[in-house]
């Protein structure tokens, strides 16, 4: 029987007034979940309200008491199967067109939380394909249609016509991939991808998100603590715990486990869509200790525009919009490589030219591949140890 807490009604003097409290098991945490139940809006009366309350708490009680918990990664396996089942029988006799796969497949993403940058470039680069195939001497309408020697075609489009660079066309091509990978998984199309024949071009990663040297970041901690300190402490959590400034937007305060040390990534707020526990720093923990987060309820958002926890999220330009006045004053404000990101590049680079370990660095970054953190380290100027051959044994 999974741990809970009663239900319990509050009486508060907030402007949204008593509420039902109780404590519910989440699997994914491992740990009690505070919850609570709000009156809605359409009962007016005290006797509607109070019936209201009495009413939710005999009815929570009832459901933790025969087991009731969280598991989000059950849930979500059983809308996703109830999703495909009703998709699958209501497509199976007809060929799905390229643009109602798109929207589904866009809906689909939506209801798993994925980024709404993400999904936009999905659909975007998706009706890109569609126009210039929907243009063709015979018209590219059907998932079916999608063959080794259109996307051939379209290849050579990306490249003379819209004369892309290498990234940007295996981008390109990796979305239409994914796309036609995701509905052979729904049962609208059977065989195999025709994009896997293809290769990706070799790709200079550039310089995008350049870390920063010991000495810039002493200038830029100096000026930050003086003129913006709550920027220095979201600079620390990039730094000390590798997370991405998206993923600190989403982090609540019951995120962070003092007891054990750690901080946890809910799928929902993990760009790769995994649970993942990131351990503090000892010197994270220094600046996690001043906050008080004992002051503040679990599902308050660690960061916002208050400069303290809050049931609001922060702004999503909060964090590049104060950045933006420390590159100005650094006189590098033109350059799109020098970003809050960096910070964590910085760390990277610190740590592996301390350890040399790219193991630590992977797990820390969480990379789903060694690969992944390879091609990262090398974008950085890393993994080419200099003094390395000289260590080699004579023969």
């Amino acid at each position: 029987m999974p741990k809970f807490k009663k239900a319990e009604i509050i009486r508060s003097t907030s402007s949204r007034g008593d509420y039902v409290k109780f404590y519910v098991w989440n699997v994914q945490k491992n740990d009690l979940e505070r919850k609570r139940v709000y009156i809605p809006s359409k009962y007016k009366t005290d006797l509607e309200k109070e019936a209201f309350l009495k009413d939710r708490k005999k009815q929570i009680n009832k459901l933790l008491i025969k087991g009731f918990h969280i598991d989000t990664e059950r849930i979500k396996i059983k809308v996703e199967e109830k999703a495909k089942k009703e998709r699958v029988k209501e497509l199976k006799k007809e060929p799905i067109e390229i643009r109602r796969a798109i929207d589904k497949l866009v809906t689909l993403r939506e209801a798993k939380k994925y980024h709404k940058r993400g999904i936009s470039f999905f659909k975007n680069t998706m009706l890109q394909f569609v126009e210039w195939g929907e243009k063709q001497k015979q018209p590219i309408r059907f998932i079916n249609d999608i063959t080794f020697k259109i996307v051939q075609e379209y290849q050579m489009y990306l490249l003379t016509d819209l004369k892309n660079k290498s990234k940007t066309h295996n981008n390109s091509l990796g979305v239409i991939s994914a796309f036609y990978n995701d509905c052979i998984d729904q049962e609208w199309v059977k065989g195999e991808n025709p994009l896997e024949k293809f290769d990706n071009l070799p790709t200079d990663y550039g310089t995008k998100n350049k870390p920063y040297t010991n000495e810039e970041v002493a200038e830029m901690k100096k000026y930050i603590l003086e003129n913006d300190p709550y920027l220095w402490t979201i600079i620390s959590f990039i730094y000390y715990s590798f997370m991405r400034p998206v993923e600190l937007r989403r982090l609540k305060v019951g995120d962070i486990d003092l007891k054990q040390n750690i901080i946890r990534i809910a799928v929902e707020q993990s760009k790769t869509k995994r649970y993942d526990i990131i351990p503090i720093a000892p010197a994270l923990l220094i600046i996690i200790t001043k906050m008080n987060l004992e002051q503040y309820p679990n599902d308050y958002f660690l960061f916002n525009g208050r400069k303290k926890p809050s049931n609001t999220q922060m702004g999503e330009n909060y964090m590049s919009k104060h950045f933006k006045k420390v590159k100005k004053y650094f006189g590098f404000d033109n350059d799109p490589d020098y970003t809050l990101y960096g910070f964590k590049h910085t760390a990277c680079v610190n740590w592996y030219k301390a350890e040399k370990d790219i193991i630590k660095i992977q797990k820390m970054s969480r990379h789903t591949t060694v690969k992944t953190t390879e091609r990262y380290l090398k974008s950085m100027g890393l993994l080419e140890d200099k003094n390395a051959v000289s260590m080699l044994p004579e023969i």
